[in-house]
């Protein structure tokens, strides 16, 4: 057998301790840009120094491998540049639609992680970490800044993971009234606004509720068996940003000025792409969401052309006449 470098191997079995379901040997593979061979001598090498291995049983008919050793807790070390993604990542949360206490709980992971560190180890590595951290910055994007109520997330997570149904106040954008929710929690969406997804008595789909809107959230004495058929990523997938429709098969062609920047662009998880004879780019998926996807298209000006549905082609036009009649209208006021 051929002996494989030291931190290859030491990475795999970071990874396969770290992961509850196991990996796979695809996993391995695929993770680490392997060949099916080198994947198996990974795997027998972490099974020998530091095994041994346990197998997992999953749903998918295939073999899964899980580490649990106490053996790696001297040998995995925390960098600097480690240290600077999560703040980086807490500081691309600040601010953003209620993401503050997203954001101190990266922060708090740092700080623990910080402690973690050998006494010999630490100053080297604060003193990189203030450098990268001082030497990366953010650009400034325009979006939603909404407040949360304080211990919102926590509250919803708990409810989620163990079951319980929620009731909370509710303000309602489109008749700006408030109402009492009976809620049961499946999960949060993320975007430029957050959102609770959860079932109720009175609708047979889940529902969203932006969690901007939400006071007085209390977890109640009600269980609930969450639908094992549901899965919150399928559910994200049928729309374009958040509001849920029903989906349609939508194809945009951008110009060729334009193919290279949309090229680079993730319009949906489900898109195909096709470059075109005369360099401009084609772009497929489905979804739901007509507005949001008329507010995003917006940005592209005359660089896309909706080729379907016509219904998206018909709505972007209409909002862009009625931008420009406000705007003639605000010119000849004066304003």
């Amino acid at each position: 057998m051929r002996y494989e470098g030291l931190k290859d191997i030491l990475d795999l079995a970071v990874r396969l301790q770290g992961t509850r379901g196991g990996l796979t040997i695809d996993e391995i593979q695929a993770a680490f840009s392997i060949s099916r061979r080198t994947a198996e001598r990974r795997r027998d090498a972490v099974d020998a120094v530091f095994g041994p291995l346990e197998p997992v049983d999953r749903d998918d008919g295939k073999r899964h491998w899980r580490l649990r050793s106490d053996a790696l807790r001297r040998l995995v070390s925390v960098s600097a540049e480690e240290l600077a993604e999560l703040e980086a990542a807490a500081a691309a949360l600040d601010g953003r639609a209620g993401f503050d206490e997203r954001a101190a709980t990266l922060r708090n992971l740092a700080a623990k992680l910080q402690a973690s560190l050998r006494t010999e180890s630490q100053a080297r590595v604060e003193s990189k970490l203030e450098m990268l951290v001082q030497a990366e910055g953010l650009a400034m994007r325009p979006g939603p800044s909404e407040r949360l109520d304080q211990g919102l997330l926590a509250l919803l997570r708990e409810a989620i993971t163990t079951g319980r149904v929620v009731e909370f106040r509710y303000f309602a954008q489109s008749t700006r009234q408030s109402s009492t929710q009976r809620v049961r929690p499946y999960g949060l969406l993320y975007g430029n606004r957050t959102h609770l997804v959860g079932k109720t008595d009175w609708a047979d789909e889940p529902r969203l509720w932006r969690l901007a809107n939400i006071s007085e959230l209390q977890i109640t004495d009600g269980a609930f068996v969450r639908d094992p058929a549901f899965d919150l990523q399928r559910y994200a997938e049928r729309s374009f940003g958040a509001y849920q429709e029903k989906p349609v098969n939508v194809v945009l062609r951008f110009d060729a000025k334009a193919a290279r920047d949309a090229a680079a662009f993730r319009f949906h998880p489900n898109q195909s792409v096709e470059e075109n004879e005369d360099g401009s780019l084609t772009v497929r998926f489905k979804a739901g969401g007509i507005d949001e996807m008329c507010w995003h298209l917006f940005t592209w000006g005359e660089s896309v052309t909706v080729e379907k549905p016509g219904r998206l082609r018909r709505r972007l036009a209409a909002m862009c006449a009625s931008l420009a009649a406000h705007h003639s209208a605000a010119q000849e006021g004066g304003f």
